[in-house]
C-alpha cells in the first residue's frame, strides 16, 4: 500500500470532495440583431465583462437558418462575427425537429446550411460551433433514438468539433443522452420550476450534461444568485432565465445577474 503523508491527507481529501462546478449560460438568441447589431449590444457587454463564463449562444434567424441568402444580411453578419470574436462564446445553429414529424432530409439540410457559414463575402467570421436541435421527441422507441443519433452524427461530420444540444423541453429519456453533449431537461416558467423541484428529478449521473431554460422570470425580485448556486451545487451543465415565453424580450439587468451568478 502506498504511504500518504499525514500532513497531505486533508489537502487530498479537499481535492477529492464534491465541489460546485462551473456552469455555462445557454442563451437562445432569437432576437433580430437590428441595425449594426445594436439590439445585441447588452449581450456583447455582458460577455465582455464576464470572460471566465462560457456562453453557448443559439442563433435562430428564421426558425432555423432560412435560406443561404440570409448570409447577405449585414446586421446578422455583424452580430455573428462579433460573437465569434469572444473566446468565451460558442455559437450554435437552431434546427427544428418538430418532435420527429419533420422529414429527416429537411433537418439535415438545415445543418448543412449552418455548416456552410464559415466566412461572409466580406471575410467576416460567421462560423458556428454546433447545432441546437429543438422540439426533440421523447418517444420511447429505438427508431427515435436512431433518428436523433443520426442527426447528431451529421452535425459532427459537418461541423468540426461540434457541440450538439437536444431540447425535448422536459425530462429526457436516458438513451438520448448518448447522442448529445447537452440536454435541455426543462423549458417552462419559473413558477413551475420551483413547484416541481426540477433539480431533484435530474439523475446526478446526467447533471453535467443537463440544462434548464427557465421562462417568465421576473426581472426584479428573482433570487438569481441563489437559484444558480443550487444549480452549480447539483452539477448542472448550463442554464438560462428568460423574462417572456419565447426569448423575444430582453432585460439587460437579468442577463447581467445570470452572468454574475455563473462567474
Amino acid at each position: 500500500m502506498m504511504y500518504i503523508p499525514t500532513l497531505l491527507t486533508p489537502f487530498l481529501l479537499l481535492l477529492l470532495s464534491p465541489l460546485a462546478s462551473a456552469i455555462d449560460i445557454l442563451l437562445p438568441l432569437y432576437l433580430y440583431p437590428g441595425d449594426s447589431a445594436t439590439a445585441w449590444s447588452p449581450i456583447f457587454q455582458t460577455i465582455s465583462t464576464h470572460p471566465t463564463t462560457t456562453f453557448q449562444i443559439v442563433i435562430n434567424p428564421n426558425s432555423g437558418p432560412g435560406t443561404p441568402s440570409l448570409l447577405t444580411d449585414a446586421n446578422l453578419i455583424t452580430g455573428l462575427s462579433t460573437l465569434n470574436a469572444y473566446p468565451n462564446v460558442r455559437t450554435l445553429g437552431y434546427v427544428l425537429t418538430d418532435y420527429g414529424h419533420r422529414p429527416n432530409a429537411t433537418v439535415t439540410a438545415d445543418v448543412d446550411i449552418y455548416a456552410s457559414w464559415s466566412a461572409s463575402p466580406n471575410g467576416a467570421d460567421i462560423h458556428l460551433d454546433g447545432i441546437y436541435f429543438d422540439e426533440v421527441s421523447n418517444d420511447k422507441s429505438q427508431p427515435n433514438y436512431n433518428r436523433m443519433a443520426s442527426f447528431s452524427r451529421h452535425a459532427h461530420e459537418s461541423i468540426r468539433g461540434a457541440t450538439v444540444v437536444f431540447n425535448p423541453g422536459y425530462r429526457a429519456l436516458e438513451p438520448l443522452f448518448a447522442s448529445c453533449d447537452l440536454m435541455v431537461e426543462f423549458e417552462h416558467p419559473l413558477a413551475d420550476y420551483e413547484a416541481e423541484g426540477v433539480l431533484a428529478q435530474i439523475p446526478p449521473a446526467f447533471a453535467g450534461t443537463s440544462a434548464v431554460q427557465i421562462l417568465e422570470t421576473p426581472a426584479v425580485g428573482t433570487d438569481v444568485a441563489g437559484l444558480v448556486a443550487a444549480m452549480e451545487q447539483a452539477g448542472l451543465g448550463a442554464f438560462f432565465f428568460g423574462t417572456d415565453c419565447c426569448y423575444k424580450v430582453w432585460e439587460g439587468g437579468l442577463l447581467e445577474a445570470m452572468a454574475d451568478a455563473a462567474a
